[in-house]
């Protein structure tokens, strides 16, 4: 491992913390308190997405690929005869 991969490696780190933090900070806690009578569509909207999980599951399957296609973009390519 050389000292460029080393610096690249830190920088993917600090890159996931800020982005984790930010995420928390707009997100923030969910401390809202939930409406004792929700709406009938609501609740069958809930339903429905927490049963029916295809979709969820696709997009996280697409952004996995996307995420590991960035990082294989950002590693420099190395061979047998590049030294």
């Amino acid at each position: 491992m050389s000292r460029d991969d080393l610096s690249w490696i830190l920088l993917v780190i600090a890159l996931l913390v800020a982005s984790y933090l930010l995420g928390q900070r707009i997100l923030g806690p969910d401390t809202a308190e939930p409406a004792t009578e929700p709406a009938a569509e609501q609740s069958t909207f809930r339903l429905w997405f927490w049963e029916e999980r295809g979709l969820d599951i696709a997009a996280q399957v697409g952004l996995l690929f996307v995420g590991t296609l960035g990082i294989a973009a950002l590693l420099p390519r190395t061979g047998k005869g590049d030294r």
